[in-house]
């Protein structure tokens, strides 16, 4: 029988998953931020960030996770990756619905 530690230890893997993703996905966009650059490829991609937000809201529902609390995470997500490209790329942020997202 599972003990609520034994739950909360589990939380705590879990959650040291979701933060190693997150890492690797941001080091993912600053290696397109500096291809973008290296390339002269715009910043802004458009329709990326709906395809990630519809992508994403499809892997939610699969797994039981709310459409709107994947679109919460992935607008934060997807303002931090334009605020690395903004830095590595130099361009300037802009409205979330042109924003890149590797």
């Amino acid at each position: 029988m599972n003990t609520l530690e034994q739950f909360r230890r589990e939380i705590d893997m879990l959650d040291a998953n979701i933060i190693e993703a997150l890492g690797h996905r941001f080091e993912v966009c600053r290696k397109i931020a500096r291809l973008k650059k290296q390339e002269f490829i715009p910043m802004m991609q458009h329709g990326r960030v709906e395809e990630v937000h519809r992508r994403c809201a499809e892997l939610g529902r699969q797994h039981g996770v709310s459409a709107d609390l994947v679109h919460a995470i992935y607008r934060l997500i997807i303002d931090e990756t334009c605020e690395m490209e903004n830095g590595i790329i130099g361009a300037p942020a802009v409205d979330q619905k042109m924003q890149p997202v590797g």
